[in-house]
């Protein structure tokens, strides 16, 4: 019954591939503002996993919950399957090109992004440890 929870009903895996989809998605964002950063009047996007998170799963001491049974609460996973990255223009100072991109910014952008990235796959790999070695009723490597 446990295992059967942890693969199939539990919401972190979907929250840590949806992190996943919404680093990639940013990683595009932030090469794209960098590769315009001297285009007159582009303004850079970003992504806000977080925000959009918050909102789907609750926030602070209120969090949406869903009665899959009388006995059962937990946050519901349609909100966290419909979560898509929705790309919103940043409110930076411009240029005088009317250009607001800034390349000291987006790269500290870029390489929190890859932090975030990286700690996401390693937590999905040890998780999938994990369960391996409850079914395989292993030691964890």
């Amino acid at each position: 019954m446990l295992i059967d929870k942890l693969l199939f009903s539990d919401p972190v895996p979907m929250m840590m591939k949806k992190s996943l989809d919404f680093n990639s998605t940013r990683h595009l964002l932030i090469s794209n503002n960098i590769s315009q950063m001297d285009t007159p009047g582009y303004k850079a996007n970003d992504v806000d996993f977080k925000s959009q998170l918050r909102d789907a799963v609750g926030s602070g001491s209120y969090l949406n919950l869903k009665a899959t049974h009388k006995n059962h609460f937990g946050p519901g996973m349609m909100s966290l399957k419909s979560l898509s990255p929705l790309p919103h223009e940043e409110n930076l100072l411009a240029k005088s090109n009317g250009n607001n991109v800034n390349i000291d910014y987006e790269m500290a952008k870029l390489a929190q992004n890859q932090i975030d990235f990286n700690a996401v796959t390693q937590m999905m790999m040890k998780r999938g440890s994990t369960v391996k070695s409850a079914v395989t009723e292993l030691p964890q490597q």
